[in-house]
């Protein structure tokens, strides 16, 4: 084992030695030191117990030289970048990048379900999917403070689509489902900060006891601050029930909000997430355009248009989420 270890320390040393030569990222080759460490184990530090099968034994080599190896591994990384040190990176200004997602933006996309105070989403058993509305209005002067521009669902698709530019430090804020505290503690605060925000309304609950009334919804579409998207008629994960189920869903949801609205919905959102191809194929065949997910990510792309990435917020600073 002695042995075993100190050849596998040396060949570790040559390879960093010959990484920080060619100035490669030293957290990416860390990982792969880690990775080849492991392999290099199973050769080098066989650490084989008698009278064990095959199975527990290969599971002892790992349990008992992993500590080794992760030692020996970042001892070594350590050391070589105090010795090494990298620059500090330069942020970049350039948001664009084309690679193998295709054509892509860094803009995140926020997702709030209720904001109204904590009292009260202690009072209706809504505290997992609220945030507070005091909070809610410091995370929007966070975003204001540092230079962020909220801007709409529609603006991020056309960006990918056609390429339009984007204001610098773009994001985008989504409410889910259509509350009626998106009118009484959101919209206010749109108004005094003057930022936009997307709405994802399941049009079969609006009216109902929690939710907005058609009145409301028409009004903050005449804001110019509020944009809608599709959430379905019923609310109803469109990955189930097959192809003509979903495609009710979609445009009856559609059809009402272009009615109450005036603008053209062609976003749509996944009640609860749920996605599949069957959903998607519907979703296109009605003219949509683009869909959100809850997939978390900060960059959109055009190659997942139809699965656009989303970051749940909770009650804590905008900074917490890497903004």
């Amino acid at each position: 084992n002695t042995v075993g270890l100190l050849i596998m320390r040396i060949l570790l040393e040559s390879l960093l030695t010959t990484a920080n030569y060619m100035k490669l990222d030293r957290n990416k080759f860390f990982q792969g030191m880690m990775l080849g460490a492991v392999l290099l184990s199973m050769i080098l530090v066989p650490n084989l117990s008698r009278g064990q099968d095959k199975t527990t034994q290969t599971k002892n080599l790992y349990i008992v030289n992993i500590d080794s190896i992760y030692s020996i591994s970042k001892s070594i990384a350590s050391s070589s970048s105090a010795l090494n040190p990298s620059p500090t990176p330069v942020p970049k200004k350039e948001k664009i990048v084309e690679e193998n997602f295709g054509y892509c933006v860094n803009v995140p996309v926020l997702l709030y379900h209720h904001v109204q105070p904590d009292s009260e989403a202690r009072r209706l058993w809504q505290t997992a999917l609220s945030v507070d509305s005091d909070i809610f209005e410091q995370q929007v002067s966070y975003l204001v403070s540092r230079g962020y521009t909220a801007i709409s669902a529609k603006q991020l698709i056309d960006a990918l689509l056609l390429r339009t530019p984007l204001p610098q430090k773009s994001i985008v804020l989504t409410f889910d489902d259509g509350y009626k505290d998106a009118y009484s503690y959101v919209y206010p605060i749109l108004q005094k900060y003057r930022i936009t925000a997307n709405l994802m309304i399941a049009t079969g609950l609006v009216g109902g006891s929690d939710y907005l009334s058609w009145g409301e919804i028409e009004e903050m579409g005449r804001s110019g601050l509020v944009y809608f998207s599709n959430h379905t008629w019923s609310h109803y994960p469109i990955d189930q029930g097959g192809y003509d189920k979903a495609k009710y869903e979609i445009q009856t949801g559609r059809k009402q909000l272009e009615e109450h609205t005036n603008q053209i919905v062609n976003i749509f959102t996944y009640p609860y997430g749920s996605f599949n191809n069957e959903a998607i194929r519907a979703l296109k065949d009605d003219g949509v355009l683009g869909a959100f997910s809850t997939i978390p990510g900060f960059w959109q792309c055009d190659s997942f248009i139809m699965t656009l990435h989303r970051n749940r917020v909770g009650n804590a600073s905008l900074s917490e989420y890497g903004l």
